[in-house]
């Protein structure tokens, strides 16, 4: 049942106080019994053995399905003390089953997909942390605006998959908002997609990837949002340049000297450890922007013009 997934969540600014992902699985017994007044956090799975006695545990808070069963996610609005919901690898063809836990403040979906509607979110009352990854049948999220007391929202894509998004106009209803995160995003192709973002008076801070936005949407939330943590962001941040210790677990530090030695950029230390050159590139903000892959001089070259580009659109957004 395990997953390869870090902990995405921000914790920075005291909204999550559920446990980091790897720690999921101390709380997970293949068979339960019943009545355990000590468990307050548990991961159940499809494979489980008696876990309908979780209902049993009267101080029951936090609760991970990982891989659930339909039977299993049908139960849990039998849950009403929870308060932390994450929910893994599933396809609901509804979240409404989530839709009656009013007690529920913080909840992740986790490469979730099979529903459309997103609205059931919005009907929680007590909601303040909400992370969405990679639920790939929504792109319509104005449902989550009823949430009104919402204070981080985090909506995820994945490095291979974008996650579609057809307006941000929700995010001006979301009156407690606090903290915003979007990577990995398809956004819509409007002049001003984030235009909402100016009716937030508790946006605090800013997590956007570099390639979510063209440049000239960065440069609107650096000229109008400059208050807010993480939207004044370098124009471009440069990569390479080094020589790069090759790790134990890397393929290339158990070759032959000699063999080792024959490859491009291959070096050995005075410390007597294995690198690796890594030649010169950048990312560059915007989405569409080509990060530039050659000399020095020539990622220095159109790193600097990037960066004048964004200061003029800057200047201009801020008149």
């Amino acid at each position: 049942m395990k997953h390869h997934f870090g902990d995405m969540l921000d914790r920075s600014g005291g909204h999550w106080s559920f446990l980091p992902n790897a720690q999921r699985y101390a709380f997970h017994m293949p068979e339960w019994t019943s009545g355990q007044k000590l468990v307050s956090i548990a991961t159940i799975s499809s494979e489980d053995k008696n876990w309908e006695l979780i209902s049993t545990f009267p101080n029951l808070e936090e609760l991970t399905l990982h891989s659930p069963s339909h039977e299993q996610m049908a139960y849990v609005s039998n849950l009403w003390r929870l308060k932390r919901l994450r929910i893994t690898h599933a396809r609901p063809k509804s979240l409404a089953f989530i839709s009656r836990l009013q007690n529920l403040e913080e909840i992740i979906l986790e490469y979730v997909s099979g529903f459309d509607d997103i609205s059931p979110l919005g009907q929680l009352s007590n909601l303040r942390a909400l992370h969405i990854e990679n639920v790939r049948r929504v792109s319509d999220f104005s449902g989550i605006k009823n949430a009104q007391n919402l204070r981080y929202l985090s909506i995820d894509g994945t490095f291979d998959w974008a996650q579609p998004v057809e307006s941000f106009d929700f995010l001006g209803d979301l009156a407690q908002l606090e903290f915003l995160r979007l990577m990995q995003i398809r956004a819509p192709k409007v002049p001003n997609p984030l235009g909402s973002l100016l009716r937030l008076k508790n946006l605090s801070k800013l997590k956007i990837s570099m390639s979510a936005f063209p440049i000239e949407v960065f440069a609107w939330i650096q000229a109008r949002l400059p208050q807010v943590e993480g939207a004044i962001r370098p124009p471009y941040i440069k990569i390479g340049g080094e020589n790069q210790e090759i790790r134990a677990s890397d393929y290339r530090s158990r070759l032959p000297i000699d063999e080792f030695l024959s490859g491009p950029g291959r070096s050995i230390g005075a410390d007597g450890k294995r690198y690796q050159w890594i030649g010169h590139s950048a990312a560059l903000l915007g989405k569409g922007q080509r990060g530039p892959t050659a000399s020095k001089e020539t990622v220095d070259r159109i790193c600097d013009a990037h960066a004048e580009k964004y200061q003029r659109l800057v200047e201009q957004f801020s008149v």
